[in-house]
């Protein structure tokens, strides 16, 4: 049968050599098209390491020094902290609220800026990792919902008494095992400090895949916003209706005012509005595409097994089975996809080594590999085959629906019709 096929094709060079060529574009331009969606999709999907949902963030900002209502005593740096505890105190006591805390820092999940420092694992080897605040006994792991791979729960977290020597980070960015237990040196390389408890890898931004975070101790009054959580009970839109206008009167303490009650869905998709856009951008050209392909290369396929019911008719006269003319041309027909995705994924392959197959922005860049996308072979390997098997079912299907009508009729018809 693969004999056969291949002699057919071989019979018709001239007319495979330019449909060899047709597909050998249309596999360049899949690669191209194909790469950034796989790992974008593949990424999207990852769990943040977090729960957002019944999330919600609470902003404010301080009177500035030339306001009427601005307060030199308030400004003092212990009223500024008793006032940020007594805000987020009332915030964690309003009804229907399960728990509340500070986002402090620059880095914070679904935030737009970020902060990347290092750890010394040994004496030679430092690992770049996020840095994102928190500030200790204010239920910040509770409130967020992280999830601890190693030492305490994250209730146990929010009441540990906590040193600055102390690390609390991700368990992925070291190949050899957990990292619980373990000890790090300091910056002068003097001191080893311990790592009392790690957590799963945490979306910094929705474009990227969780990343190595090192959670740094912060102070209340550092805090930017009060993130609450609501009880799974709670309707959330009559909330915020009465929350906004309780946070208006109640929550103006010294120079602190609030600017924006929203959920923190809505926080993480107003910093990565423009990812979503061009990530979209993406799936509609990729749509778009495959539209055109499908019925382009359908197209072709369905023409040139109805230009071949005369040697259909033939090869039934003598014999030949429905069921084995429809395999002799899915043989022909992915026989010659195959060598032309080969072929294109080849040309692709040199544009690949130049400048490089996709990779999210502002990913770390940790001395270890972590997903599979971070694999060059791996990854060329992934987008060639989903491009083969794209280009399968384009071919398959513009052969098997004439095919499954043409092997079925007679000999005579076959031969009379041409």
């Amino acid at each position: 049968m693969i004999r056969l096929a291949l002699k057919n094709i071989w019979a018709r060079k001239k007319r495979s050599g330019w449909l060899l060529a047709e597909l050998v574009a249309v596999a360049v331009i899949l690669c191209h098209l194909m790469d950034p969606l796989i790992v974008q999709t593949y990424v999207n999907c990852l769990p943040a390491g977090y729960d957002p949902e019944n999330l919600y963030r609470l902003a404010f900002m301080e009177y500035d020094p030339a306001s009427l209502r601005y307060s030199k005593e308030a400004a003092e740096d212990d009223v500024r902290e008793e006032n940020m505890w007594r805000i987020r105190d009332r915030v964690g006591r309003y009804p229907g609220v399960e728990s509340a805390t500070f986002q402090a820092g620059s880095t914070t999940p679904g935030s737009q800026s970020y902060q990347i420092s290092a750890i010394w694992w040994t004496d030679s080897l430092n690992v770049p990792v996020f840095c994102m605040g928190f500030v200790p006994k204010s239920n910040y792991f509770t409130t967020f919902r992280y999830q601890t791979v190693g030492g305490l729960s994250p209730q146990q977290l929010d009441w540990m008494e906590l040193k600055h020597s102390d690390h609390i980070l991700t368990e992925t960015y070291m190949p050899d095992g957990p990292i619980f237990g373990r000890t790090l040196q300091d910056v002068f390389k003097i001191h080893e400090e311990p790592v009392v408890a790690t957590l799963l890898p945490v979306k910094i931004n929705m474009n990227i895949p969780p990343q190595q975070v090192e959670f740094e101790i912060k102070k209340a009054r550092e805090a930017q916003a009060i993130v609450f959580r609501l009880r799974d009970d709670i309707d959330p839109s009559a909330f915020l209706t009465n929350f906004r206008e309780w946070a208006d009167k109640e929550l103006q303490l010294g120079n602190y005012y609030v600017t924006r009650v929203e959920s923190y869905q809505d926080f993480i998709r107003y910093s990565t509005t423009y990812f979503e856009y061009d990530y979209l951008l993406k799936v509609l050209l990729a749509c778009f595409f495959l539209f055109c392909i499908f019925f382009g290369v359908s197209g072709t396929f369905w023409m040139q097994t109805r230009s071949r019911c005369e040697e259909i008719g033939i090869l039934k006269s003598f014999g030949a089975t429905s069921g084995r003319l429809l395999r002799l041309f899915l043989f022909e027909g992915i026989g010659l996809a195959t060598v032309a995705v080969l072929l294109g994924c080849t040309i692709y392959l040199q544009y690949a080594l130049h400048s490089g197959l996709y990779m999210p922005d502002n990913m770390c860049c940790s001395a270890y590999v972590h997903y599979w996308f971070e694999f060059f072979g791996l990854h060329f390997a992934v987008v060639s085959a989903v491009v083969w098997l794209l280009m399968m079912l384009i071919v398959g299907f513009g052969i098997y629906v004439p095919m499954r009508g043409i092997s079925r009729i007679a000999p005579t018809e076959a031969l009379h019709e041409e």
